[in-house]
């Protein structure tokens, strides 16, 4: 059951390093998650958003064009969120930094590098699955 609601999540991974969007891209497939969006930064994510109806956003925070934060509070702005859970990923560990992203409204935040069973937790908890 929780396997084939995985496989109807449509998943928006936004990240500019090609190692770190392979690395999240695989635990995700690991996960039993198959439909899954790439952007490399902010913008191609908005742009993304527009022409897809997504179900989690994991986005890094430190991306040319357009950060993570910049691409949520556009994304909220312009209400393509709606209820959409955003998880932000980074090697941003400055507790302000990290308390500013949650006082935005972003869901959750881990940091890198990006641990499958954190990620795994996160995700169960944003998402409501069972374990």
């Amino acid at each position: 059951m929780a396997v084939d609601k995985r496989k109807s999540v449509k998943v928006l991974v936004v990240e500019d390093d090609e190692a770190s969007s392979t690395i999240i891209m695989r635990f995700l497939d690991q996960m039993g998650f198959s439909k899954m969006v790439l952007a490399e930064n902010g913008s191609e994510a908005l742009n993304k958003l527009y022409l897809n109806q997504v179900d989690l956003i994991i986005s890094d925070w430190r991306m040319p064009d357009m950060d993570g934060l910049a691409f949520y509070k556009k994304a909220k702005e312009e209400n393509l969120l709606d209820g959409v859970p955003f998880l932000m990923v980074s090697a941003e560990n400055e507790r302000s930094r990290v308390a500013d992203a949650l006082r935005a409204g972003v869901n959750d935040y881990i940091l890198k590098p990006v641990d499958y069973a954190i990620l795994t937790e996160k995700i169960e908890k944003l998402l409501n699955l069972p374990k």
